[in-house]
């Protein structure tokens, strides 16, 4: 029964292909190709994996990686890597690190070859967020947090350029009744109270905003405000500059509202990021924003349902520019299924001189020979050169010393 119905899904998407022309800006579309939602990723369902091939193939925007790290430790076909961050390395660029999750075991810091440099086993990390210049003992520390699933709680660490070190002795817990699975996760620093936020969001839905200050010369936190949204969401990002917090709502769109601890919970959808978009193809993932200065840059989201990302514009109303896929360059496979992702506008050294995309790979190979999951870097030189809106470079704006 299981190869009849794989069979039936194969012609319908060959036959569903031979009859659509439709463009990457196409607003609408007839639901003819199967929507494949629910629990199974296509890493553990073929019929799945083949769908999202065959959507991902009408988008003509292609990239491919210039790099990619060292596979997670982990069983081959095993859903283990997740989200990055990127950690800036501002007395060298080029020795800036990638933060990996690896959700079966803890917090990997990786170099811009790929190498690991340092791991944490902290636990069942999921996803994993950071920012400059938080004040800890009299002294002013990149601080990442990220949502800890073994204990449904936060972690926290500082960030070096050799090492992730705890700084808290133990998870900072969620209330299992509010956050039944601490899941996504983002931090904010808020301008105008001049104070660190997380944002960590369950399956459930619920999202609760927690302040981190110092207390005593130790990690202190504290539950400010709780969100909902109607179903399960994971991916989120803060803009720091607008103070705008956005959230993927995984089997929907992707919302917007304020990321102030005393702001209603008022949210906006954004136009062109749910089903109506031909391209938005569920389950909507990681987000993250490229910053360009004056209110000015790029939100970026992976879309699992044809192994895609979609880009709109960070200020306004967010326009919709368009989708694009990473192929293989030959030598480095291409990237399929993306969970958590990353970028960054700072020059990284010659490699990366108009910044950095950074993404989980859910299919990870080698020769074609399957391997555990990894993280795949992509010039943003090449992602900005197949759109004619976007800036192939930025003023290496710091949006965190503004």
């Amino acid at each position: 029964m299981m190869k009849q119905t794989t069979l039936f899904f194969a012609i319908l998407i060959l036959i569903t292909l031979g009859c659509r022309h439709k463009s990457d800006t196409s607003s609408s579309i007839e639901t003819t190709i199967v929507k494949m939602d629910g629990e199974l990723e296509a890493i553990e369902d073929s019929v799945k994996k083949a769908n999202a091939f065959a959507l991902q193939a009408q988008i003509k925007r292609v990239v491919t990686p210039k790099a990619q790290t060292q596979p997670v430790n982990a069983a081959t076909g095993e859903d283990a890597a997740d989200d990055p961050a990127i950690w800036y390395n501002e007395e060298n660029p080029s020795e800036s690190r990638i933060l990996g999750t690896d959700k079966k075991s803890g917090l990997a810091l990786y170099n811009l070859k790929g190498e690991l440099v340092s791991f944490n086993p902290a636990g069942k990390v999921n996803n994993v967020d950071l920012r400059y210049n938080f004040k800890l003992a009299n002294r002013s520390i990149a601080i990442a947090v990220a949502s800890e699933r073994i204990s449904n709680g936060l972690v926290a660490f500082e960030v070096t350029a050799d090492s992730l070190i705890s700084l808290l002795d133990s998870p900072s817990l969620m209330d299992t009744t509010i956050i039944d699975d601490a899941y996504g996760c983002c931090m904010y620093y808020s301008r105008r109270k001049d104070t660190f936020y997380a944002f960590i969001c369950g399956k459930n839905g619920n999202i609760q905003q927690i302040k981190i200050t110092e207390k005593s010369g130790k990690v202190n936190t504290t539950v400010v405000r709780t969100i909902t949204l109607s179903s399960q969401c994971e991916g989120m990002v803060a803009d720091d500059e607008e103070g705008i917090l956005y959230v993927a709502e995984e089997g929907k769109a992707i919302w917007k509202m304020s990321a102030e601890e005393d702001a209603d919970n008022q949210m906006t959808m954004l136009a062109n990021s749910d089903s109506t978009n031909v391209n938005i193809t569920y389950d909507l993932e990681g987000l993250d924003i490229y910053y360009a200065g004056n209110n000015k840059g790029y939100l970026i989201g992976s879309v699992q349902g044809n192994f895609s990302y979609a880009i709109f514009e960070k200020e306004g109303d967010n326009r919709y520019l368009g989708n694009f896929i990473i192929k293989s360059n030959n030598s480095i496979d291409g990237v399929e299924e993306t969970d958590g992702l990353t970028v960054t506008n700072m020059a990284l050294g010659g490699d990366f001189p108009s910044g950095l995309l950074v993404v989980q790979d859910g299919f990870n190979t080698e020769n074609g020979i399957d391997k555990p999951q990894n993280f795949k870097l992509i010039d943003w030189a090449d992602i900005a050169n197949q759109y004619e809106t976007i800036l192939n470079t930025s003023p290496q704006f710091m949006w965190w010393k503004h």
